[in-house]
């Protein structure tokens, strides 16, 4: 994916967490990571909802056969082949910089030569942004914009994100077998990367 010469990319980073809760015990941070294709995926994802019945409910409010049902329609089509990413802590309680450090590492997985990213941050309040921002510039990520998602504002690919996250949290805890099979079998295909 490198643009010609002297033109710079954009790239959307949809980007949200699972596990503050566990007070460090495990931290997901999961980034969607899209270009120009961004639209075809949103709706891709919006449809994947819909069929699903999963709708626009989180992943923890979601009935488990309706997230499972999604995340299947989600791995089936290699539409996001490489564009999900995710990194797992434990011992972490600093989380905004782990969060920072996940879209970082997220971002550079596979950045083209030129590019500048716009971030959506799931629940990110707006007094955090410039931290974001400069944090993320020390890290060597482009950023053109860091934005914070409202409750009321989000949209599918920042479902998705949050879908994503739950569901490599529930992967790897070991208790849903159907979660941890389609969690390595998305690993191996590279619908699902580990960053």
């Amino acid at each position: 994916m490198i643009s010609p010469v002297g033109i710079k990319q954009k790239l959307y980073c949809y980007v949200d967490e699972s596990g503050q809760d566990t007070k460090g015990d495990v931290f997901v941070v999961s980034v969607v990571v899209t270009g120009k294709e961004r639209d075809e995926l949103l709706s891709f994802c919006e449809k994947s909802e819909q069929e699903s019945r999963k709708h626009k409910d989180k992943w923890g409010k979601a009935n488990r056969k309706r997230r499972l049902d999604y995340i299947g329609l989600i791995f089936a089509k290699n539409v996001f082949k490489n564009k999900l990413r995710f990194s797992i802590y434990k011992g972490q309680v600093n989380y905004d910089m782990t969060t920072i450090v996940g879209i970082a590492k997220a971002v550079h997985y596979r950045e083209p030569k030129k590019y500048s990213t716009i971030i959506y941050v799931d629940g990110l309040r707006k007094s955090k942004r410039k931290e974001y921002g400069s944090e993320l510039r020390k890290l060597g990520v482009h950023t053109r914009k860091v934005q914070g998602v409202n409750k009321d504002e989000n949209n599918a690919l920042i479902r998705l994100a949050d879908s994503m996250a739950g569901f490599v949290r529930d992967a790897i805890g070991g208790k849903d077998k159907e979660a941890f099979k389609m969690f390595k079998n998305a690993l191996k295909s590279e619908s699902l990367v580990e960053v």
